[in-house]
């Protein structure tokens, strides 16, 4: 049974059906063999994968992040970034990166991330005559650095699926993002440099002064929501519910830049963003209550055991599946999927919970700005207007630096570690 369901999965996905819908179909076919009464058991497993009360945090964090970037958030953080780096080779560039970063500690997603920072930026590094390409590639690695940035849609994913502290998990990805934060933006930097990139405008100090002004209250909501989580103020899914509300009194009343009429495709793009997840995480769910069924899990782990006698070789293997994976498809079935086969034997080996997660995340950034099928690549080619193979590269150093900070991190778990330590997660 568990060959036809993989034979079902794969053949739906190769007929480019969405991941979801290719997951319930052989999902639906692995619970037809296992029981008659498949109409009652198929949407037991289906609301089952979503009765999570963290899950909450979701649909929240998007929310509230389309809330902040209609209402102005974005171009704020981009120009007060501007004017501690707009007089520097390349200034921009590093503005996109770092805004990206701080636009995943609210609304959690890289692809709105993505998104949102780059109809903002790409016009403007036109402007300043940045190759579209070249472009293209700093606002797609940026995407792919924001996976580790609390509270990251993926981290939260793992840690429901694996039954991980979310909030040791946002603790842990703080040190690895902003080490890869500021490795892309060196590159950034060297390729500006050496591109002889023109410099942004300068502002006068009125100038300086307002735009701060106007930066505050985003700055402080990355601190109201990380500092609520880490002080045991809120949990991940209620600072998502102050993050909203915050969001919107500072766009609709602070701001203005939020109004009536935007509310209902604010609220139309959460629902989609969020439902694609959602429903790959249902379906999902039944996928693996199929294997689980067959003890396929079981089996494969006993075959990683075999082959995979120690921590060194066992997580060069994740890492290599993982990052195949990604290179074809979503991350997030590769997640729910694999994520409970790989953390008993991960465990069982010495590993740290916390430090296992962080590395799938990392490996996931990685996955996320890979060609064919990368997410932030995707929208980054999508606002820029530039072909996918025309950005590959310039978009290989950033690969490169990533994968080498995967394998620092995968070898140095102080690195992930020390953060919840301080916290008190471990």
């Amino acid at each position: 049974m568990g060959f036809t369901v993989t034979i079902v999965l794969f053949l739906s996905m190769i007929m480019s059906i969405p991941v979801g819908i290719s997951l319930g179909l052989s999902a639906f076919v692995g619970l037809l063999y296992i029981s008659p009464e498949i109409l009652i058991m198929m949407p037991q497993k289906f609301l089952y994968g979503l009765d999570s009360f963290p899950l909450l945090a979701i649909p929240l964090f998007v929310l509230a992040g389309q809330l902040m970037s209609r209402g102005g958030l974005a171009k704020r953080i981009i120009a007060m970034a501007l004017i501690f780096v707009g007089q520097i080779r390349g200034g921009l560039a590093l503005v996109v990166i770092s805004s990206a970063m701080l636009m995943s500690g609210i609304s959690g997603s890289p692809s709105a991330n993505t998104a949102a920072i780059g109809s903002v930026a790409i016009p403007a590094m036109k402007k300043l005559r940045y190759p579209p390409e070249f472009a293209t590639a700093v606002l797609a690695a940026a995407g792919g650095v924001s996976t580790l940035v609390p509270p990251a849609i993926d981290l939260i994913i793992i840690g429901v699926i694996a039954n991980i502290s979310i909030g040791g998990l946002f603790a842990a990805g703080i040190l690895p993002a902003i080490v890869n934060g500021a490795a892309i933006m060196l590159i950034a930097y060297y390729y500006s440099s050496k591109m002889k990139l023109p410099l942004a405008d300068k502002k006068s100090l009125k100038e300086k002064i307002y735009i701060l002004k106007e930066g505050i209250l985003p700055i402080l909501m990355i601190l109201i929501i990380l500092g609520g989580i880490y002080g045991g103020i809120f949990t991940p899914t209620e600072a998502a519910s102050v993050a909203v509300v915050y969001g919107f009194v500072v766009s609709f009343f602070i701001y203005k830049e939020l109004n009536v009429n935007d509310i209902p495709k604010v609220l139309l793009n959460t629902a989609s963003l969020s439902g694609v997840v959602l429903l790959v995480l249902a379906t999902a769910s039944m996928f693996s209550f199929t294997l689980t069924f067959e003890r396929i899990p079981h089996a494969i782990a006993q075959i990683i055991i075999t082959y995979a006698d120690n921590w060194i070789m066992f997580l060069i293997l994740v890492h290599i599946i993982f990052l195949l994976l990604g290179m074809v498809m979503d991350a997030l079935p590769a997640i729910i999927v694999l994520m409970p086969i790989f953390l008993p034997v991960a465990v069982s080996l010495g590993i740290d919970p916390i430090h296992f997660g962080i590395l799938i995340a990392a490996n996931v950034g990685i996955g996320m700005i890979t060609p064919p099928v990368g997410i932030c690549l995707f929208v980054a080619c999508g606002i820029s207007d530039v072909q996918i193979g025309k950005v590959v590269h310039p978009l290989l150093p950033f690969l490169i630096l990533l994968f080498i900070s995967l394998v620092i991190i995968t070898i140095f778990p102080k690195v992930t570690l020390l953060l919840p330590q301080i916290f008190g997660f471990i």
